[in-house]
């Protein structure tokens, strides 16, 4: 079983080269079979011209969006192709090559979606009121930020990326129903992911929150799905697991750092199933405990 963990590092994460520095530090600290370098979650947004406030402290290395760049349903019609010259956009490039040329292991460049860089950019309100009243909106937009996202993957790879982290914050049902996202996401994720297939070794599809259902097409290459553990079975969580695609059970900081012993390892793995990768369930808390990631390195490594 492979292992990796990661981190934000929310004051480096504007600078390329602090960012790299940070993340290879963490890499050579601990040896992770991959490194997944962690930018900001609305690194792309800003790219947008989203205005996100400074690090605030938070627990896990956060940075909120205090400025959306949709205001109105008219601006769906106005974003533009990248020129590739955004400053945040060079800079995570930058920390993608630098990372993929000097650690010895696959490096993994972290996007989020097209629906919910979309969302990030307008606000949730915003962009439900729009689906409702004029969804060829909606499409509009996402017809721009899908081929962004497209040429961001492609410019990953060209600098030596090996693997996608792919990320949905909005796959939840209680963000946006199943139908909704079959009809307004899904085609994006899924142009997405077929030129991802054909750059990448691996994609992981990251499913965020705690209700997330499984909204993907079939027979994506080198895909697998990443999402919180759920101990009881639930509709959603049924029909995560009836994807075709191995899933990669996160498991919570919380639950991570109650090992101790080989017999703690073993009865956590038993509860979090897990077939190739053992992870969290989205990053660690920037204070989690360094002596712990050593111990699940250990243990791991002992199976």
């Amino acid at each position: 079983m492979d292992i990796s963990f990661w981190k934000h590092h929310p004051i480096s994460d504007q600078s390329g080269k602090l960012l790299a520095e940070e993340a290879i530090d963490f890499q050579n600290s601990f040896q992770f079979d991959f490194l997944k370098l962690t930018p900001a979650g609305n690194w792309l947004a800003v790219c947008y011209g989203a205005k996100d406030e400074n690090w605030e402290n938070d627990s896990v290395g956060r940075r909120k969006i205090i400025r959306f760049p949709l205001k109105e349903i008219k601006d769906f019609y106005n974003l533009q192709h990248f020129s590739f010259n955004e400053k945040l956009l060079v800079e995570i490039l930058e920390a993608l090559q630098i990372c993929s040329a000097k650690v010895d292991v696959p490096v993994y460049a972290t996007v989020f979606c097209p629906l919910s860089q979309l969302i990030q950019i307008s606000g949730l309100d915003l962009f439900i009121k729009t689906l409702k009243t004029e969804p060829k909106a909606i499409f509009t937009a996402l017809n721009v930020i899908t081929q962004n996202t497209k040429k961001v993957l492609e410019k990953a790879s060209q600098v030596g990326v090996k693997g996608l982290y792919f990320v949905t914050q909005h796959m939840q049902s209680d963000l946006i129903t199943f139908d909704l996202y079959d009809q307004f996401g899904k085609p994006s994720d899924q142009d997405c992911l077929n030129t991802a297939s054909s750059l990448f070794d691996s994609i992981i599809f990251h499913l965020h929150g705690d209700d997330c259902y499984a909204c993907i097409s079939e027979n994506i290459t080198n895909l697998s799905l990443h999402c919180s553990c759920k101990l009881e079975e639930t509709t959603n969580s049924k029909s995560i697991n009836e994807t075709e695609y191995p899933v990669i059970f996160g498991i919570p900081a919380s639950i991570l750092s109650e090992v101790s012993s080989s017999e703690d390892c073993k009865k956590i793995l038993n509860r979090f199933p897990s077939n190739t990768i053992l992870t969290c369930e989205c990053v660690l808390p920037l204070d989690f405990p360094e002596e712990k990631i050593n111990l699940w390195n250990k243990l791991v490594k002992e199976l």
